[in-house]
Order: C-alpha cells, then sequence, then structure tokens
C-alpha cells in the first residue's frame, strides 16, 4: 500500500505539474499568484491522505468536503491531461503543415479545448456515476437447477462504501437490487472502503434486503486497505456470508469464493493449495466461482466465476491502460463450453466519484437450466 501511494503520488503529482506549466505558459501569472497556485495544487495532491487523516479522527464532514473537492479535482485533472496531450500532438501535426501558423494562439486554443471538454466530461460523468444501470443476463446450462429450472443471481461489484457512497447515493443502489428479487445476492468484493467507525451503521441497510437461498461476499484489495478485521465485521453484519478460500452449496449449486490475492502476496491466508484443489475437482451440478480480480486460473473448473475490481475504467481512456493488466476488462466471456467469466463495471466509484463512458451497474443473472 505505501509503494502503491508513494507512486501514485508522484505519477498524480507531474500530472499537476503539467497542468500548472500550461497554466502559466497562457496566463502569465506574477510571482505571488504562481505561488498560491501550487499551493492550492499541493493541497490537493494531498486530498487524499487528508481525507484518511480527518476519516480517522472522526471529522467526517471535512473528510467528505475535502474528498469532493479533491476527487473531482482529480478526474478534472487526469482527462485534461490526456486531452491536452492529445491536442498538443494534433498541433504540432498541423504546424508541420502549415508552418506560418502562430505557436502562441494554437496552444491557447488547445489548453481552451482541453480545459472545457474536460469540464463538460466531468459533470457528465459525476451525473451518470449515479445512474446505477440493471444489466441482465440469461445464461443457459444442461445443469439440473431447483424448482422450476431457472435461478436469479444478482452480482453488486466494487460498491466502495465510504465517505462519498453512502447514504444518499446508496439508496439507489440498495433499491435497484431490491427490485432485482434475487434468489442469490453475492457481492464479489470492495464492498467498503473507509474507517469503519463512521459508516459501521450502513452495513444495517443491506440486513433488509433479502435473498431466498442466501447472500455470499468475498473480500477485495479495499478490505485490506480499510483493516481486514473491520472490514469482515461490516460485510457480516450487512447478512453476508463470507467466503474465504471457501465453498458452500445452494439452492442445489456449488459457489466457490476465492480469497483477494492482497491475502497471498501478504501471507494472510494459508488455505490457497487446499481451495485451488478442491477447484480443480470435477464436480455434479452448477459451479460458481467468486473472484474479485478477473484472474483466470485454467486448472479451475467452474461453470460461471464473477469478478469486479476493472470498473470498466471508470474514467476514459484509463480503460485502455486497465486492458494492459486485464485483457477482460468487462462484459461476458466464453472460456471454454460451458465455462463463462462476467467481469462487472462495479456499482460504486473509487476515488473520483466521476464515470465518464463506464457507467455504473448490478447485474441479474437468470440461470435456466434443467428442472
Amino acid at each position: 500500500m505505501i509503494i502503491f501511494l508513494l507512486t501514485f503520488l508522484c505519477l498524480y503529482g507531474g500530472i499537476n505539474f503539467y497542468f500548472f506549466l500550461r497554466v502559466r505558459s497562457i496566463i502569465h501569472f506574477s510571482g505571488i499568484l504562481q505561488g498560491l497556485l501550487l499551493c492550492l495544487l499541493i493541497l490537493l495532491i494531498i486530498a487524499p491522505i487528508l481525507v484518511r487523516l480527518a476519516e480517522s479522527f472522526h471529522l467526517e464532514q471535512m473528510a467528505r468536503t475535502v474528498a469532493y473537492i479533491g476527487y473531482v479535482w482529480m478526474a478534472f485533472v487526469f482527462l485534461f491531461f490526456f486531452l491536452s496531450i492529445s491536442f498538443e500532438l494534433i498541433r504540432v501535426v498541423y504546424k508541420l503543415i502549415e508552418p506560418s501558423a502562430n505557436v502562441a494562439t494554437l496552444q491557447t486554443i488547445t489548453f481552451g479545448l482541453a480545459a472545457f471538454l474536460s469540464i463538460v466530461l466531468v459533470t457528465y460523468g459525476y451525473i451518470d456515476a449515479q445512474r446505477v444501470r440493471v444489466k441482465h443476463l440469461e445464461i443457459m446450462t444442461r445443469q439440473a437447477l431447483p424448482e422450476s429450472g431457472k435461478l436469479r443471481i444478482v452480482q453488486i461489484s466494487d460498491v466502495h462504501v465510504g465517505i462519498i457512497i453512502r447514504k444518499n447515493r446508496l439508496e439507489p443502489i440498495l433499491e435497484r437490487i431490491r427490485e432485482a428479487n434475487p434468489d442469490i445476492l453475492v457481492s464479489t468484493g470492495d464492498l467498503l472502503d473507509g474507517e469503519l467507525e463512521n459508516i459501521m451503521h450502513d452495513a444495517g441497510r443491506f440486513v433488509g434486503i433479502k435473498a431466498k437461498y442466501g447472500k455470499f461476499a468475498i473480500l477485495g484489495n479495499h478490505e485490506y486497505y480499510a483493516g481486514l478485521n473491520r472490514s469482515m465485521q461490516f460485510i457480516k453484519a450487512a447478512g453476508f456470508e463470507l467466503l474465504r478460500d471457501d465453498m458452500t452449496q445452494a439452492a442445489g449449486i456449488t459457489i466457490f469464493g476465492e480469497d483477494d490475492v492482497t491475502s497471498r502476496r501478504s501471507g494472510l491466508i494459508n488455505k490457497g493449495k487446499e481451495f485451488k484443489k478442491a477447484l480443480a475437482e470435477k464436480r455434479d451440478g452448477f459451479v460458481l466461482l467468486l473472484k474479485h480480480q478477473p484472474y483466470i486460473d485454467e486448472g479451475a473448473n467452474f461453470n460461471l466465476q464473477l469478478s469486479g475490481h476493472t470498473h470498466g475504467g471508470q474514467l476514459f481512456p484509463f480503460g485502455i491502460i486497465t486492458r494492459l493488466y486485464f485483457p477482460k476488462i468487462y462484459g461476458l466471456h466464453e472460456l471454454a463450453p460451458e465455462k463463462l467469466l462476467y467481469v462487472s463495471r462495479g456499482t460504486g466509484t473509487w476515488g473520483p466519484p466521476v464515470r465518464v463512458f463506464a457507467p455504473p451497474e448490478i447485474t441479474v443473472i437468470d440461470l435456466i437450466g434443467q428442472k
């Protein structure tokens, strides 16, 4: 986590410094104004750290205010960086074609376009992040299922209940789940994100959601960042059965819940070999695998793997970068006959409460099998 934060702060600081240089090249500030702008940018760069500090001291209102300002700025400056670089490349090409073009004028135009489009996209993404979609899938299987041979599984993933996703922003998510009327409800990791003393009561809001055959959850990487013991307390208080490299039976199907890779890297769980051995065995009936990050274990025997983690990129064009690590960033993928992977775009947001061309979702999966 420390290495991640240092790397992130260096990259994020560099992007903010690029923004400062672009502004200075267009608007010629005095020395005092430049100093004030740099101080403001430094505060915005360390805003994520300030949020965590405020949370740890239970200064909830301060943490929320800093989070909204800092994270919305983060979305803006990231978008500005990519748009500005793109427009600058176009400017260079145009300058080669038209050598007489005024450089200062072209730079002002590219800066203005990048800033304007970034504001538009952040505004759009902020609104769109609160419009939770319901993704419907119908999956046929030759396996037997209870009663009529139809089973409804509802997946939520990457909700990130915390300083931003709570209260008014959490209620539409809960309402979509209730409307889906799940037979089985699963959470594929990162259910929460933050200091639990401030958000523990939000766990009770999940209790009222009923699922005929049970509610099951696995850990994501952010549960480890938030604190493992308290994260498990939150998940159980929300009414989920937590599967940590465990297997259970529900509605005539077998459910495997794989712990996040963070646990193996940190040595916090030692059931990995036994779990992989059990997952490799051929079994009668439908096998569902819950796994936070969409890595594929070629030796695993399952019919459907449900994953999340990628957020579908969350902010375009980060989906392009995410694909370098996870080629299957979103959607339903056939790995082999009767072996599928579905990667959710996620239900909430991490960091910026903004989604650009990667809308949030809950996934409603209707399994159609033999009676």
